[in-house]
Protein backbone atom coordinates (compact mmCIF):
# COMPACT_ATOMS: atom_id res chain seq x y z
CA UNK A 1 0.00 0.00 0.00
CA UNK A 2 1.41 3.61 -1.01
CA UNK A 3 1.68 5.99 1.81
CA UNK A 4 2.08 10.11 1.47
CA UNK A 5 5.53 11.40 1.28
CA UNK A 6 7.09 14.18 0.07
CA UNK A 7 10.84 13.56 -0.25
CA UNK A 8 12.65 12.55 -3.85
CA UNK A 9 15.67 10.90 -4.89
CA UNK A 10 14.67 10.45 -8.95
CA UNK A 11 16.58 13.42 -11.01
CA UNK A 12 16.70 11.23 -14.03
CA UNK A 13 12.95 11.44 -14.93
CA UNK A 14 10.97 13.94 -16.99
CA UNK A 15 7.78 15.05 -14.30
CA UNK A 16 4.55 13.93 -16.04
CA UNK A 17 1.59 16.75 -15.08
CA UNK A 18 -0.04 17.28 -12.31
CA UNK A 19 -3.73 18.28 -11.57
CA UNK A 20 -2.21 22.23 -10.88
CA UNK A 21 -1.31 21.72 -14.43
CA UNK A 22 -4.50 20.83 -15.62
CA UNK A 23 -6.13 23.34 -13.68
CA UNK A 24 -7.40 25.45 -16.69
CA UNK A 25 -8.43 22.44 -18.63
CA UNK A 26 -10.50 21.06 -15.80
CA UNK A 27 -13.11 23.68 -15.88
CA UNK A 28 -14.15 22.38 -19.62
CA UNK A 29 -14.39 18.72 -18.38
CA UNK A 30 -17.16 16.79 -18.27
CA UNK A 31 -18.72 14.88 -15.24
CA UNK A 32 -16.02 12.34 -13.82
CA UNK A 33 -17.16 8.83 -14.61
CA UNK A 34 -16.15 5.21 -13.70
CA UNK A 35 -14.08 2.35 -16.02
CA UNK A 36 -14.25 -0.87 -14.78
CA UNK A 37 -11.17 -3.23 -14.21
CA UNK A 38 -10.03 -4.52 -17.94
CA UNK A 39 -12.35 -2.52 -19.94
CA UNK A 40 -12.03 -0.87 -23.66
CA UNK A 41 -12.17 2.77 -23.33
CA UNK A 42 -11.62 3.25 -26.45
CA UNK A 43 -10.67 1.11 -29.45
CA UNK A 44 -7.91 1.76 -32.67
CA UNK A 45 -9.43 3.76 -34.92
CA UNK A 46 -12.29 5.54 -32.94
CA UNK A 47 -13.10 8.92 -34.06
CA UNK A 48 -11.69 11.54 -31.96
CA UNK A 49 -13.81 13.07 -29.27
CA UNK A 50 -11.53 14.65 -26.91
CA UNK A 51 -8.85 14.13 -24.48
CA UNK A 52 -9.54 11.77 -21.20
CA UNK A 53 -7.89 13.09 -17.90
CA UNK A 54 -7.27 9.91 -15.65
CA UNK A 55 -7.99 10.90 -12.24
CA UNK A 56 -7.47 7.56 -10.57
CA UNK A 57 -6.43 3.75 -11.44
CA UNK A 58 -3.78 2.76 -14.53
CA UNK A 59 -4.70 2.27 -18.11
CA UNK A 60 -2.45 1.08 -20.91
CA UNK A 61 -2.56 2.10 -24.93
CA UNK A 62 -1.72 -0.33 -27.04
CA UNK A 63 -1.88 -1.98 -30.91
CA UNK A 64 -1.94 -5.75 -32.11
CA UNK A 65 0.86 -6.83 -34.06
CA UNK A 66 -0.08 -7.77 -37.47
CA UNK A 67 1.45 -10.78 -37.41
CA UNK A 68 -0.03 -12.23 -34.33
CA UNK A 69 -2.37 -11.98 -31.70
CA UNK A 70 0.43 -10.33 -29.59
CA UNK A 71 -0.13 -6.55 -28.57
CA UNK A 72 2.45 -3.93 -28.39
CA UNK A 73 1.84 -1.74 -25.38
CA UNK A 74 3.25 1.93 -26.32
CA UNK A 75 2.16 3.39 -22.93
CA UNK A 76 0.98 3.43 -20.03
CA UNK A 77 -1.59 6.31 -18.23
CA UNK A 78 -1.39 7.21 -14.64
CA UNK A 79 -3.37 10.12 -12.55
CA UNK A 80 -2.98 12.95 -14.00
CA UNK A 81 -2.10 12.24 -17.57
CA UNK A 82 -4.06 13.20 -20.36
CA UNK A 83 -5.40 10.16 -23.32
CA UNK A 84 -5.44 11.08 -26.83
CA UNK A 85 -3.06 13.78 -26.85
CA UNK A 86 -1.54 11.86 -30.14
CA UNK A 87 -4.62 11.94 -32.19
CA UNK A 88 -5.27 15.27 -32.23
CA UNK A 89 -4.00 16.00 -36.12
CA UNK A 90 -5.76 12.65 -37.58
CA UNK A 91 -8.85 13.09 -35.80
CA UNK A 92 -8.99 9.72 -34.82
CA UNK A 93 -7.35 7.53 -31.57
CA UNK A 94 -4.24 5.54 -32.58
CA UNK A 95 -4.47 2.23 -30.38
CA UNK A 96 -6.71 0.76 -28.10
CA UNK A 97 -7.09 1.89 -24.23
CA UNK A 98 -7.98 -0.82 -21.60
CA UNK A 99 -7.99 -0.23 -18.00
CA UNK A 100 -5.76 -2.41 -16.21
CA UNK A 101 -7.65 -1.43 -12.77
CA UNK A 102 -11.07 0.69 -11.63
CA UNK A 103 -10.10 3.94 -13.30
CA UNK A 104 -11.56 7.55 -12.64
CA UNK A 105 -12.10 9.81 -16.01
CA UNK A 106 -13.24 12.76 -17.05
CA UNK A 107 -13.11 13.93 -21.03
CA UNK A 108 -12.74 16.83 -22.26
CA UNK A 109 -13.92 17.73 -25.63
CA UNK A 110 -11.68 19.54 -27.73
CA UNK A 111 -14.04 21.75 -29.48
CA UNK A 112 -14.57 23.16 -26.19
CA UNK A 113 -10.39 23.89 -25.91
CA UNK A 114 -10.39 24.76 -29.41
CA UNK A 115 -13.25 27.29 -29.29
CA UNK A 116 -11.41 29.16 -26.38
CA UNK A 117 -9.41 32.49 -27.14
CA UNK A 118 -5.98 32.34 -27.89
CA UNK A 119 -4.63 33.78 -25.01
CA UNK A 120 -6.22 31.94 -22.43
CA UNK A 121 -3.88 29.84 -20.19
CA UNK A 122 -5.43 26.72 -21.08
CA UNK A 123 -3.90 26.75 -24.35
CA UNK A 124 -0.68 27.42 -22.91
CA UNK A 125 -0.81 24.66 -20.47
CA UNK A 126 -2.48 22.23 -23.33
CA UNK A 127 1.36 23.35 -25.35
CA UNK A 128 3.49 22.57 -22.11
CA UNK A 129 1.88 19.41 -21.49
CA UNK A 130 2.05 18.21 -25.49
CA UNK A 131 5.93 19.30 -25.29
CA UNK A 132 6.21 17.23 -21.80
CA UNK A 133 4.48 14.14 -22.99
CA UNK A 134 6.20 14.32 -26.48
CA UNK A 135 9.95 14.40 -24.97
CA UNK A 136 8.79 11.89 -22.18
CA UNK A 137 8.42 9.63 -25.48
CA UNK A 138 11.21 10.52 -27.21
CA UNK A 139 13.39 9.43 -24.26
CA UNK A 140 11.55 6.35 -23.89
CA UNK A 141 12.03 5.27 -27.35
CA UNK A 142 15.56 6.14 -27.35
CA UNK A 143 16.16 4.09 -24.22
CA UNK A 144 13.85 1.16 -26.04
CA UNK A 145 16.53 1.37 -29.27
CA UNK A 146 19.86 2.10 -27.50
CA UNK A 147 19.76 0.66 -23.73
CA UNK A 148 20.72 -2.46 -22.55
CA UNK A 149 17.67 -4.78 -21.00
CA UNK A 150 19.14 -3.63 -17.12
CA UNK A 151 19.13 0.07 -18.01
CA UNK A 152 15.99 -0.19 -19.57
CA UNK A 153 13.99 -1.64 -16.34
CA UNK A 154 16.19 0.27 -14.19
CA UNK A 155 14.58 3.33 -15.77
CA UNK A 156 10.89 1.99 -15.52
CA UNK A 157 11.13 1.64 -12.15
CA UNK A 158 12.78 5.19 -11.29
CA UNK A 159 9.94 6.15 -13.60
CA UNK A 160 7.52 4.76 -11.98
CA UNK A 161 9.22 6.13 -8.37
CA UNK A 162 9.08 9.55 -9.40
CA UNK A 163 5.15 9.04 -11.01
CA UNK A 164 4.03 8.13 -7.32
CA UNK A 165 5.78 10.88 -5.80
CA UNK A 166 4.29 13.42 -7.70
CA UNK A 167 0.96 11.85 -6.40
CA UNK A 168 1.81 12.75 -3.34
CA UNK A 169 2.52 8.85 -2.20
CA UNK A 170 5.95 7.18 -1.36
CA UNK A 171 8.35 7.32 -3.69
CA UNK A 172 9.69 3.71 -2.68
CA UNK A 173 7.00 1.43 -1.89
CA UNK A 174 4.26 1.37 -4.39
CA UNK A 175 2.00 -1.24 -6.08
CA UNK A 176 1.76 -1.87 -9.72
CA UNK A 177 -1.35 -2.95 -11.19
CA UNK A 178 0.46 -4.21 -14.34
CA UNK A 179 1.83 -7.57 -14.65
CA UNK A 180 5.27 -8.36 -15.54
CA UNK A 181 4.34 -9.64 -18.62
CA UNK A 182 2.96 -5.93 -19.82
CA UNK A 183 6.15 -4.10 -18.32
CA UNK A 184 8.03 -6.59 -20.80
CA UNK A 185 6.04 -6.10 -23.58
CA UNK A 186 6.46 -2.33 -23.01
CA UNK A 187 10.16 -2.51 -22.56
CA UNK A 188 10.00 -4.46 -25.31
CA UNK A 189 12.07 -7.39 -23.75
CA UNK A 190 10.63 -11.40 -22.70
CA UNK A 191 8.90 -11.73 -19.54
CA UNK A 192 11.96 -13.99 -18.32
CA UNK A 193 14.09 -11.50 -18.88
CA UNK A 194 12.05 -9.19 -16.51
CA UNK A 195 11.72 -11.62 -13.83
CA UNK A 196 15.58 -12.90 -13.88
CA UNK A 197 17.00 -8.83 -14.09
CA UNK A 198 14.29 -8.27 -11.01
CA UNK A 199 15.43 -11.07 -9.26
CA UNK A 200 19.14 -9.84 -9.58
CA UNK A 201 18.23 -6.39 -8.70
CA UNK A 202 16.89 -7.94 -5.45
CA UNK A 203 20.46 -9.83 -5.07
CA UNK A 204 21.96 -6.66 -5.09
CA UNK A 205 20.16 -4.62 -2.82
CA UNK A 206 18.45 -2.19 -5.65
CA UNK A 207 14.56 -3.28 -4.54
CA UNK A 208 12.72 -6.26 -3.35
CA UNK A 209 9.75 -7.28 -5.16
CA UNK A 210 6.48 -9.74 -3.76
CA UNK A 211 4.20 -10.21 -6.22
CA UNK A 212 2.94 -6.37 -7.84
CA UNK A 213 4.82 -5.24 -4.77
CA UNK A 214 7.82 -2.93 -5.27
CA UNK A 215 9.94 -1.46 -2.92
CA UNK A 216 12.88 0.54 -3.95
CA UNK A 217 16.37 -0.07 -1.43
CA UNK A 218 18.41 1.64 -3.03
CA UNK A 219 17.43 4.38 -5.96
CA UNK A 220 20.67 5.91 -6.20
CA UNK A 221 22.22 2.48 -7.35
CA UNK A 222 19.29 1.55 -10.00
CA UNK A 223 19.43 5.36 -11.20
CA UNK A 224 23.44 4.86 -12.29
CA UNK A 225 21.90 1.47 -13.89
CA UNK A 226 19.17 3.90 -15.48
CA UNK A 227 21.62 6.80 -16.71
CA UNK A 228 24.46 4.05 -18.20
CA UNK A 229 24.88 4.13 -22.00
Amino acid sequence: MNTRHTSSHNKITAASPSFSELKALLAFSQPLFTLRKKTTLITDGEKFKGLYLVHSGLLKQSQLKKTSENEIITHFFFPGDLIGLDSIFENHYSGSIASIETCGLSLIKFHDIANLPITKESHIQLLRILSKSMRIEHTRLWRTLSQSSDSRLAYFFITMSSKFREQGYSPNSFRLPMSRQEIANYLCMASETVSRIVSRFENEGLLSANGHEYFILNPEGLARIAEKA
